[in-house]
């Protein structure tokens, strides 16, 4: 199997409130406040995105191999320039970025 790693740094804003995670249309679990979670996928071409409420991230698309580890960041936007983000840019109110 293989696996992806994600870590969400802790905000003020979002504090109490989980993000999902999903593979395609796939809801494949739930990140909390400074959690860090690993989810096992099979090997294959997939998109990564996370949401919370009606906002969401950027959509990763990548391809993993058997046995391989992709890790991830997830943050929140600027708290001064949320209303902008849920207004405008709702799928961008989220922030997943690989680490190399």
């Amino acid at each position: 199997m293989a696996r992806i790693i994600i870590n969400r740094t802790t905000e003020f804003s979002n504090l109490i409130r989980s993000i999902e995670i999903y593979l395609g249309n796939e809801k494949i679990g739930t990140i909390r406040d400074g959690e860090s979670k690993e989810f096992e996928v099979e090997a294959g071409e997939y998109e990564l995105r996370a949401k919370i409420d009606w906002c969401g991230s950027n959509k990763i698309n990548f391809t993993i191999r058997e046995n391989e580890v992709l890790r991830y960041n997830l943050s929140g936007t600027n708290p001064f320039l949320g209303l902008y983000y849920i207004t405008f840019k709702k799928d961008r109110y989220l922030r997943l970025k690989p680490i190399k």
